[in-house]
């Protein structure tokens, strides 16, 4: 006797499920409505012109290791030179902000935002001019990207100049610990993922396959 199996119908996302505190944190000229790259999805799309190098963050999320993430949709992992990778996790709604709601570029037309770590945080920054009526797409190229690198190399000497400013250097003075402004590594594993399977890696690595893969070319 054949059984007809049907998969369960996937989760819709609606305004009544985002939490209060995200539509309360949402930029003035961005508004949450259904997603255009993913039907399923809520999606953040701008109400007024963004300007090229915008900068929106950070990124929210519950920090944990690796292990206890259930899906890296919804993350971000960040280098901690104490504690090596942790996730910054926002697969949970009331744990993250509005930056969980920006989802993935399917191509680089598509590609509006690149991500940006500084001081250990996730930040968006706008890597075009970005029109009322337009969803907020975020893609991670690395620096292989010129204007990519370009942005990224800013950020750093902006670090550099901070570092070294007179208020900076009180702040060490005063700061026993001397943090200071840092611009370094990441990843999403998801992104790495579509990048392998873009580049020619062309079968399904489970996520564990995955970062063991990823372990030896992303590592400092």
């Amino acid at each position: 006797m054949n059984q007809n199996t049907t998969e369960p119908p996937a989760v819709v996302e609606t305004l009544a499920d985002v939490p209060e505190h995200v539509l309360r944190g949402l930029p003035e000229d961005v508004r949450l409505f259904p997603s255009a790259v993913d039907k399923t999805r809520l999606g953040v799309w701008a109400t007024k012109s963004i300007l090229k190098g915008k900068k929106f963050g950070p990124f929210v999320g519950d920090k944990k290791k690796r292990s206890q993430v259930k899906s890296n949709v919804y993350m971000w992992e960040v280098y901690y030179p104490n504690l090596g990778w942790m996730c910054v996790d926002a697969t949970d709604p009331k744990k993250g902000n509005w930056l969980r709601y920006i989802n993935w570029a399917r191509s680089g037309k598509e590609q509006n935002l690149f991500p940006l770590e500084i001081n250990r945080t996730i930040y968006y920054k706008s890597l075009k001019p970005i029109a009322p009526g337009e969803e907020l797409l975020v893609w991670y190229n690395g620096e292989d990207d010129p204007e990519i690198a370009a942005a990224i190399e800013e950020e750093r000497a902006s670090a550099r100049s901070r570092r070294h400013s007179p208020k900076a250097k009180k702040d060490q003075v005063e700061d026993p610990a001397g943090r200071s402004s840092h611009v370094g590594p990441f990843r999403n594993l998801m992104v790495s993922a579509r990048v392998y399977l873009y580049s020619g890696f062309h079968q399904v690595l489970y996520c564990e396959e995955l970062f063991s893969l990823l372990q030896a070319s992303v590592s400092p």
